[in-house]
């Protein structure tokens, strides 16, 4: 059902999965108070930078509300009351601020975390999400829903502007469902009309490893879907221990971590891969292949939320991804997504890097072998395995399958079309953005070489004075030069 049809002035929208980088460039003094100038950019966009700028308190502020929960937090400089505007101290302080910023940003999920992106991007995320979130979904139920929210859940989940609530079927009071609500991405592609009609298909999809939705709203502005409630989580929760209502900063940053069985880790990753082969055959990817994205039940595992790709929200690992120029296909980037995920169910820990080449001593040599074909430097240069092939591997073709109906999800040709043109949108949008880091990187190549030549070129003597802070003229600075040089030499 497609509702509030009508123009909506072109915004551009934040790909909130480019990494935001921070520098301290700077103070001032204003009304008695020192102030911190902060240059922000997203990676790979350099050319666009805005400032921010900050008191102690603002840090001390953001360090009490990121500390929650067993979140490890770096170091935060301790106040001072008197001399706090001594210049020694302020420099002595720039540089530890400096560092707590760099600590904080080197956490993925500090770093994702709404506060830190408020501390370092107000313009795009001081606005109330949640809020905004359940104005949508009032006016979507309103319209003519069949549910009734019961209970919001802020911040469940690990994406900022998606929004959770608990809701029942009107009919049914005793059955919960989840409803989340979701703003349109930057990888959003289709028009109203097209976006209904996905819509309206994935709801039909029958798949063993599959959720498929109760029901899916498309509104100019973004996206209400309605599905099952599941009391024990996601693979995720299951793998932290913590219940899914917590906040996502909350229930993943414990180190109460309960492991999963290789065995298991081959079923369920058998299971998901099947999901994947069936998605790609009728034209569909998932886009979103994580642990947080995965239920269990009654022993099987199954993907959550295929309609992620119809509201554009880009891949949580794509800063990775940009890195390497060959994952350049929906299979790829969602063999790439299970290999990660397959590393978090075997390690019970998420891998913070874009390959992987040293696997915990516990790994056995089949398990590793299906982790190198994706996650090695070499596989992510040479091209990834195709989902077919990773099941012809001996750690997944052996795993039995229980029989199952036959999935069926019907793609009338317009929705085809549709999303192929979405798919080549999205990949479009991620080639500009490998490129650009490829640019980058020869970039600093290039400096650093320029830089190495010029160390190289300059005079013994030139060197030392300039190591020392001096200047290169006068005499009896040269002399004092060679006078060090030839002791050096004896």
């Amino acid at each position: 059902m497609a509702v509030f049809e009508r123009k909506k002035e072109d915004r551009i929208v934040t790909d909130d999965t480019k990494p935001l980088i921070a520098f301290i460039t700077d103070t001032r003094n204003t009304d008695g108070h020192v102030e911190y100038l902060l240059e922000v950019w997203r990676v790979p966009d350099v050319e666009t930078k805005w400032n921010v700028s900050h008191r102690y308190s603002d840090f001390a502020q953001l360090h009490a509300t990121l500390r929650v929960g067993t979140v490890a937090l770096p170091a935060l400089p301790p106040k001072k009351v008197f001399g706090n505007t001594d210049r020694d101290f302020i420099n002595e302080r720039r540089v530890a601020l400096q560092k707590y910023m760099d600590g904080i940003l080197a956490n993925s999920l500090l770093a994702a975390s709404l506060p830190v992106r408020q501390f370092l991007d107000p313009k795009n995320y001081s606005r109330n999400f949640q809020e905004e979130g359940r104005q949508n979904v009032h006016m979507v139920l309103r319209a003519g829903g069949s549910h009734e929210v019961t209970e919001a859940l802020p911040q469940c989940g690990t994406r900022v502007t998606k929004v959770y609530f608990l809701a029942h079927p009107l009919a049914d009071p005793k059955t919960q469902h989840v409803l989340w609500w979701a703003p349109f991405g930057p990888d959003k592609a289709m028009n109203l009309r097209d976006t209904h009609a996905t819509l309206t298909a994935l709801v039909q999809c029958q798949h063993p490893y599959i959720v498929p939705s109760v029901s899916s709203v498309a509104t100019e502005v973004g996206v209400c879907v309605v599905r099952p409630w599941f009391p024990q989580g996601s693979l995720r929760d299951m793998i932290h221990q913590v219940r899914p209502k917590g906040s996502a900063l909350v229930k993943y940053s414990g180190d109460k971590l309960i492991a999963v069985a290789e065995k298991k880790c081959a079923v369920f990753g058998r299971q998901i891969l099947e999901a994947l082969l069936f998605l790609h055959e009728k034209g569909l990817g998932h886009g979103h292949v994580h642990t947080g994205n995965m239920v269990l039940e009654n022993n099987v595992c199954q993907l959550l939320d295929l309609e992620n790709q119809v509201v554009g929200m880009p891949n949580q690992l794509r800063a990775r991804v940009v890195q390497h120029r060959r994952i350049n296909s929906i299979e790829a980037l969602d063999v790439y997504s299970f290999g990660h995920a397959m590393y978090e169910m075997l390690f019970q820990r998420r891998l913070e890097t874009d390959t992987c080449e040293d696997f915990p001593p516990e790994c056995s040599p089949m398990a590793r072998s299906v982790l190198e074909s994706i996650l090695s430097a070499e596989a992510c240069k040479n091209g990834l395995p195709a989902v077919a092939g990773l099941l012809t591997h001996p750690f997944f073709s052996e795993v039995p399958l229980h029989s199952y109906e036959k999935p069926t999800l019907k793609l009338p040709s317009s929705v085809k079309q549709a999303i192929a043109l979405s798919h080549q949108s999205l990949l479009t949008r991620l080639a500009a953005d490998q490129k650009k880091v490829r640019q980058q990187r020869k970039l600093s190549k290039a400096e650093a070489f320029v830089q190495q030549r010029s160390i190289k070129g300059r005079p013994k003597k030139h060197l030392h004075l300039e190591t020392n802070g001096l200047a290169s003229g006068g005499d009896s600075l040269t002399n004092s030069a060679d006078q060090q040089e030839a002791r050096c030499k004896r």
